[in-house]
């Protein structure tokens, strides 16, 4: 474990970190606003001892709208309504719940964003317990996107309503395509043993192929968290799934529409209550590592907690190392949610992390900002950036909710306010490139590019990113890959599509792109033909340098690009 310090330099809010003696990058500057963007609404859950609603506080981002920016929908406990979020494309947001069908009060845990139906609008699945007064087993919501400004639940019809047919028992949900079908799948987490897989049908329906395609038995696991992320790269993802009481599972996805679980072989599992799960290549190496949640003893007698784990990938598919004390990131008080995004645009991953729970010497606990210092080694800057609130945090999302460039991040309480730290780099430290994708055009691809592997290529750093959608603790963040480049001017981007198809982007910009996957080369507008829509489809993107129109692959912008497409629009669609 290295060593340093932190020095301050100025106010609280601006920090230079130090290793050994060695700068690694000054903290971003953050400020919180939460009221002030219209965020404002606390969690509020009245228990009266029936079940754990003290446990949840979750929500999920999105464009429910597609209008271009990132909305936001917060469960609002059983004494007060869920919140649908509408962003006005600046960061501020207004609750229109009501208005979208969705201010329902009731026992609620978590959400998951995902485009289940393939029409083109996200829908939300929420886990809920049950109403405000009473618990129920058959609770969740499946809420579709209508299209025109509403929702309708579906959870029965499409038989995701209840996983545990003994006792209210809905944590994290995910989607993902696991069978690479082109339509998402659905985990669902139960703490009391009811986890549960769904294949995703096609027809609006969901079939439990939990006891077929897992081979543990999920009864005895007290999950919390799953999602599907691709680990050893060979398309189909696994399904990393937390659970308290050292059950957390690592299943290794067999491409026939089952898993082995490899938790032992693979050395993972070792968290002793396994609540929040994130991941990343924290070390630039490659490979994917998976960093879970845990929670440390503080006090009273007992066998002490593991502290957050992170299992570092090795040269061997599937085997990981724990690294999480000689790196920096063990200790975490009593762990819940954590994500991994570049905050400070330094090319390497960060990780935040939330904690709090009610027992003695777990309350007023802070969150930690884990800064990453370029070889994988963390330093947790969250108290000299005024991201330490020490409330009770569970969900966190993070997501370019003010259009700048860089990433926020929601922090979710239970029964308490919750915190939306805006990051406000400005000028040149706003130097990152963010990738949003249409995949529906092409059928066996998922809907908003889940499964899509991404490698970011500049002249300091080597990154990749996957886009899973999946669950940090009851929460999702933005469907995006985004990376910051440092002092780089650009990077090269490689696409590994879900599909296996790959291509290649050199020199691109910073800034943010939308990437077709296109079943025609002259098909821009995705309807099917070639015509002259598409030419005025594609001039537009030439005239602002989009990756897709350098057709020649040379990283300008020139002439015989527009040859190119030319060559490509008179051959036509097939």
């Amino acid at each position: 474990m290295r060593s340093g310090s932190i020095q301050i330099i100025g106010t609280t809010t601006f920090a230079l970190v130090i290793f050994s003696g060695a700068a690694v990058g000054a903290p971003p500057l953050v400020s919180n606003q939460t009221v002030d963007a219209g965020l404002g609404a606390p969690h509020m859950a009245f228990d009266d001892g029936l079940g754990v609603e003290f446990m949840t506080g979750g929500g999920a981002a999105g464009d429910f709208d597609n209008d271009g920016d990132l909305d936001l929908f917060v469960i609002g406990g059983s004494g007060t309504v869920d919140h649908l979020y509408i962003n006005d494309g600046t960061g501020q947001f207004t609750d229109e719940g009501a208005s979208w069908g969705v201010n329902r009060i009731h026992k609620g845990s978590g959400a998951a964003v995902g485009d289940f139906n393939n029409d083109g609008f996200l829908d939300i699945m929420v886990t809920s317990m049950g109403p405000a007064d009473q618990l129920a087993i058959d609770a969740n919501v499946l809420y579709r996107n209508n299209g025109d400004g509403t929702f309708t639940d579906i959870a029965a019809s499409a038989g995701v309503s209840s996983h545990n047919a003994a006792i209210a028992d809905a944590f994290s949900p995910a989607f993902g395509d696991y069978d690479l079908d082109g339509d998402l799948d659905l985990a669902v987490a139960g703490w009391y043993g009811g986890s549960a897989l769904y294949r995703n049908n096609g027809d609006s329906t969901f079939t439990d192929v939990t006891s077929t395609a897992l081979d543990a038995d999920m009864g005895q696991m007290r999950a919390f968290a799953p999602r599907f992320v691709d680990m050893d790269g060979d398309l189909y993802p696994e399904i990393l799934w937390v659970g308290d009481f050292y059950t957390s599972k690592y299943f290794v996805n067999n491409g026939d529409g089952t898993f082995t679980d490899q938790t032992t072989t693979s050395g993972t599992g070792l968290d002793s209550n396994g609540m929040g799960n994130t991941y990343g290549d924290y070390n630039n190496d490659g490979k994917f590592d998976w960093y879970v949640t845990s929670r440390v003893q503080l006090t009273g007698p007992g066998p002490g907690g593991s502290g957050n784990m992170l299992y570092q990938s090795t040269e061997t598919d599937h085997v990981f190392e724990e690294v999480s004390v000689a790196t920096g990131c063990n200790f975490g008080y009593w762990g819940w949610g954590a994500v991994s995004l570049d905050i400070d645009h330094d090319g390497n991953l960060d990780i935040f992390a939330t904690n709090g729970f009610w027992n003695t010497g777990y309350t007023d606990n802070p969150s930690e900002m884990f800064l990453n210092d370029g070889t994988g080694n963390f330093v947790d800057i969250a108290g000299s950036c005024g991201m330490d609130d020490a409330g009770q945090g569970r969900g966190v999302i993070h997501g370019d909710f003010d259009g700048d460039g860089d990433q926020e991040i929601l922090l979710i309480n239970a029964r308490e306010q919750h915190n939306y730290y805006r990051n406000d780099l400005t000028g040149s430290d706003i130097n990152s490139i963010t990738l949003d994708f249409d995949t529906s055009a092409v059928d066996n691809l998922a809907p908003n590019g889940f499964g899509t592997r991404v490698w970011i290529d500049s002249d300091s750093h080597n990154q990749l990113r996957y886009l899973d959608g999946g669950t940090n603790y009851l929460s999702q963040s933005e469907l995006s890959i985004h990376a910051g480049l440092g002092s780089d001017p650009s990077a090269d981007i490689t696409i590994q599509w879900a599909n296996g198809d790959v291509e290649t982007f050199p020199n691109v910009d910073p800034g943010r792109y939308t990437i077709r996957a296109l079943s025609c080369p002259a098909d821009l507008t995705l309807d099917g033909t070639a015509n002259f829509f598409d030419i005025s489809e594609f001039l537009g993107l030439f005239n602002e340098e989009h990756p897709q129109s350098d057709l020649n692959h040379d990283g300008t912008h020139n002439f015989f690009d527009i040859s190119a497409f030319l060559s490509i629009f008179a051959a036509g669609c097939p």
